[in-house]
């Protein structure tokens, strides 16, 4: 009984700590590319929430390619990273419009990369 206690604490700690906030939408198959790709940071201060707005395609270029899928995966495995999330466009269209919001006290580290096909 304490062997299975002692390794249910253990695994109850391994999860808090390997826990990040990923965002996956669509699925990239055979003859999709690569059509955006970025590594957004931004560092921590205390008590502030760190935001940031990302649009692809950047404000007056064009894109001719639809948005496949969309992969955003945080580069802060502890949990302390941020909160992706869509706000316009995605999948299936040709542009998309995405926030990034830090937890207060934290900075974040995102790799954005979007695959289309033209």
């Amino acid at each position: 009984m304490r062997a299975f206690t002692i390794i249910t604490l253990l695994y109850l700690f391994s999860a808090y700590y390997c826990q990040s906030h990923d965002l996956a939408l669509g699925q990239a198959t055979y003859g999709d590319v690569v059509i955006y790709k970025v590594n957004e940071y931004k560092y921590g201060f205390p008590m502030i929430v760190r935001k940031s707005t990302l649009e692809y395609p950047e404000p007056g270029q064009t894109n001719f390619a639809y948005i496949k899928a969309i992969y955003i995966k945080d580069n802060d495995k502890d949990g302390s990273g941020g909160y992706p999330t869509i706000a316009a466009g995605g999948v299936g269209q040709r542009f998309v419009k995405m926030k990034l919001k830090s937890q207060r006290g934290n900075g974040f580290n995102f790799t954005i990369t979007i695959y289309g096909r033209y």
